[in-house]
């Protein structure tokens, strides 16, 4: 199982080196840290915000999904699912380490000039939407290289 290198993983995944065993393991992982994610970034635009940014957080996970099977060559497209999972889990393990660096870097770099009010849970919401658009945008185009296997 690759936590880091998806070179590797879509090689593997090309040559269909990957089982039905493999493709379960990265989906409950998949699962797993998703829902943990999106669960959590749910309660705190509730506690924060209110319904209509709820309501864009899950227009970004679902616009995300389907642009990536979109790319994927929507009905045409072979194992959406696996390459999902497989491709998602490893861009879910960068984004959760580049957005916890980023969003310390933000809190420091606020609180080192002075503007702390700068750095807050709104805007961290909306800093945590854009880095969720972005890894959508890499998931999809690393699932659009893909397509032919």
């Amino acid at each position: 199982m690759y936590l880091w290198r998806i070179k590797l993983l879509k090689e593997d995944i090309e040559e269909d080196k990957l089982t039905r065993k493999d493709y379960r393991t990265y989906g409950i992982a998949f699962f797993l840290l998703y829902g943990i994610l999106f669960l959590s970034a749910i309660v705190q635009i509730y506690m924060v915000w209110n319904m209509s940014m709820m309501i864009v957080q899950v227009l970004v996970a679902s616009g995300g999904i389907y642009y990536a099977y979109y790319l994927n060559g929507a009905s045409k497209g072979q194992n959406f699912r696996e390459k999902l999972f497989s491709v998602g889990w490893v861009f879910l393990l960068r984004s959760v380490f580049f957005m916890s660096i980023g969003m310390l870097n933000l809190f420091v770099m606020t609180n080192l000039f002075g503007v702390e009010e700068l750095f807050n849970a709104k805007s961290s919401i909306i800093v945590g939407l854009l880095f969720e658009m972005l890894l959508y945008w890499r998931i999809a185009k690393h699932i659009e290289s893909l397509k032919s296997s």
